[in-house]
């Protein structure tokens, strides 16, 4: 059986910007998990499907691509439209705000941001989190589980996640791998040009 502290370890954490909006929640609502989050995740399902569809899609195209190359443009053009659309029904139907992101530390298993309140350890929250990387918008249910001082009238919010449907887990899992594979091509450039 895991615990806690070994189901962190088994996901890798990364440092990235994301837009993230939470509200709390009372303890009925998060004991209820999946069922209460339910009718709310419909609408966030999409970029799971489209995530799925688009790896699909991108493997035929490269088979596709070497019999008429226009037909991976016009894919792509395409494929961007639908993501467009996507994106806009999502955020039509959410609080985050894809002006407003923060630093966060993420992995597949919680979420740490810095803000300017206080949050109480115990707390439930349902967080709304973009991931850009795979172009979705996910809801999960967290419960408080560190608020440190960090001065300045800021405060280190740890939230691991109670509730979390598994295709919102998958593009986590993704989203950290995609972003850890581009800083490490990015300190590797970094590392070249000083040489």
């Amino acid at each position: 059986m895991f615990t806690a502290n070994t189901e962190r370890r088994r996901f890798f954490r990364i440092d990235d910007t994301l837009c993230i909006s939470y509200r709390l929640i009372d303890p009925e609502t998060a004991s209820a998990g999946l069922k209460a989050m339910e009718p709310l995740s419909r609408q966030f399902s999409v970029a799971a499907t489209l995530d799925v569809l688009s790896q699909e899609a991108q493997r035929i195209m490269l088979r596709i691509e070497k019999q008429n190359p226009e037909w991976l443009e016009l894919y792509q053009v395409l494929d961007a439209k639908i993501n467009t659309l996507a994106q806009a029904m999502m955020f039509a139907c959410s609080d985050v705000d894809a002006q407003n992101c923060r630093d966060v530390n993420l992995s597949a298993s919680g979420v740490a941001f810095a803000q300017s309140s206080l949050l109480d350890i115990g707390q439930n929250l349902a967080i709304e989190m973009y991931l850009p990387s795979t172009l979705a918008l996910i809801l999960v249910y967290g419960k408080v589980v560190n608020c440190q001082e960090l001065g300045e009238g800021q405060y280190s919010i740890s939230v691991d996640y109670t509730h979390i449907r598994a295709e919102d887990q998958e593009l986590l899992i993704k989203h950290v791998v995609r972003r850890q594979w581009q800083q490490l091509q990015q300190n590797k450039m970094r590392a070249e040009s000083l040489s």
